[in-house]
């Protein structure tokens, strides 16, 4: 009786392991040769003002450990739909640049042709240039967030919570048809601190600190199922703004979030779509295999030469928004914020508010 239910066990278990064996033993080849340099371009052009960066440079081969070395010397022009050809600028270290006047035109299509050194050529598919996305609505609700950060004392990472406001954008596309679009997001504190001259009156520094925050968000391209994402989230406290790269200080409310939103047409979105995926895999047993992101560069010289990247071309929105936030009645005051020309990174004026400053 003890053998027989031992069988009766067993069976199933055989049956399972026969089942899923075979699955979990099946081995992934990579379509990219890891024992040999690859080109990687990296590209935008944008209806923004220029000069516009493309970036060249060759994987490094795996186990030499070393890195990745630009690629200099090579010919670049970008050709649009209309026969008219643009002659980049080479800088000398793998960057190549257009013409200040050159910006990219909504409808039109462009491609990058690209001649290394070695004399190896390059084509880009032709990429149009969507229309620019529009806003339909910007919202600001209370809630909390989390980020890693590495203990002062054992070095180990740790998980730590706050409280502050989730901004969240809607686009002005239908619901089944969401807008395809990436997004950088900025953040802009300003403060004042007063400078101790001894015998004379102490003067008044009027400061500020600009930094981008798009990492924190952890998603910075729309998703296909969804016309509504969240954008940034802004601390509470402003002992916590040091986890965001800025200095411990007293910041004066409110704070400004400025995005560069930019249109993506479908190649380029899936492109950013699968780079997400890999970067928000954490490596459970069910999550999809790593795989070698999508590219729209081809090696028209020699078909067997590989290359990795993206040649982008899209227009860009950038649009600031003041946000003021009641959490006593979990309302948020969000206004426009037109105050949009180059800020630098940080900075102070003495006795003299800069132009975009909040406030009296």
């Amino acid at each position: 009786m003890r053998s027989y239910l031992n069988i009766r066990y067993l069976i199933p278990v055989l049956l399972l392991t026969l089942t899923l064996g075979p699955g979990c033993q099946d081995i992934y080849e990579p379509d990219l040769r890891v024992d040999q340099e690859h080109l990687v371009v990296e590209g935008l052009i944008s209806t923004g003002s220029g000069p516009h960066t493309i970036r060249l440079s060759y994987t490094g081969v795996f186990g030499e450990g070393r890195h990745r070395r630009p690629a200099r010397n090579a010919n670049l022009t970008i050709a649009d739909s209309e026969g008219t050809v643009t002659e980049l600028w080479d800088i000398g270290t793998g960057e190549y640049h257009t013409p200040v006047s050159f910006s990219a035109r909504v409808g039109e299509s462009y491609v990058l042709h690209i001649v290394t050194s070695e004399g190896e050529e390059y084509r880009s598919s032709p990429q149009e240039v969507p229309p620019p996305v529009g806003l339909s609505k910007v919202e600001a609700v209370t809630g909390s967030d989390f980020q890693y950060f590495e203990s002062g004392v054992s070095g180990r990472l740790y998980q730590r919570e706050f409280a502050g406001k989730h901004l969240y954008i809607e686009t002005g596309n239908h619901e089944n048809d969401p807008a395809r679009f990436r997004f950088r997001t900025n953040l802009l504190l300003q403060y004042t601190s007063s400078v101790d001259l001894g015998s004379a009156p102490p003067l008044l520094e009027y400061c500020w600190q600009y930094r981008e925050i798009t990492n924190l968000v952890r998603r910075d391209v729309s998703s296909p199922e969804s016309n509504r994402i969240r954008a940034a989230f802004i601390p509470r406290h402003a002992e916590y703004m040091q986890f965001y790269n800025f200095p411990v200080r007293q910041y004066a409310s409110p704070r400004v979030v400025i995005m560069e939103i930019y249109s993506l047409n479908e190649e380029s979105h899936h492109f950013y779509q699968k780079k997400h995926e890999q970067l928000s895999n954490e490596g459970h047993i069910f999550d999809p295999i790593a795989a070698q992101l999508p590219s729209n560069i081809e090696c028209i010289s020699n078909p067997e030469l590989q290359a990795i990247g993206l040649f982008e071309a899209s227009s860009i929105t950038r649009q600031g928004f003041r946000v003021i936030m009641n959490y006593g009645e979990n309302h948020a005051e969000i206004t426009t914020w037109e105050e949009l020309e180059d800020i630098p990174r940080h900075g102070c004026l003495q006795e003299v508010k800069p132009p975009f400053w909040i406030g009296g």
